[in-house]
């Protein structure tokens, strides 16, 4: 099921993704540099780390957003009718 279209135009969900992927990065970026790794290695996993974290949330704020979508009854645009029989 697709999103309607103001679910889909709410900024804070992509926001969060964004602030918690950041933190994530920072926090690789912290432990790699006390651990004393090279800076190139070190820049290569915290992006890594970041790619990883932004991919994961967004497919979960997705699926919770299409969830929460459903729930509130927002109207759809449906090309098929899936509940009807011919």
């Amino acid at each position: 099921m697709k999103l309607c279209g103001k679910c889909i135009r709410k900024p804070w969900p992509y926001a969060i993704v964004a602030l918690i992927s950041t933190f994530v990065a920072f926090v690789t970026w912290l432990t790699l540099s006390a651990a004393g790794i090279h800076p190139e290695h070190n820049q290569w996993w915290t992006g890594a780390a970041f790619a990883l974290a932004v991919g994961l949330l967004f497919v979960y704020m997705r699926a919770c957003l299409r969830r929460h979508c459903n729930d509130d009854g927002h109207r759809h645009d449906h090309r098929h009718d899936h509940h009807s029989h011919a």
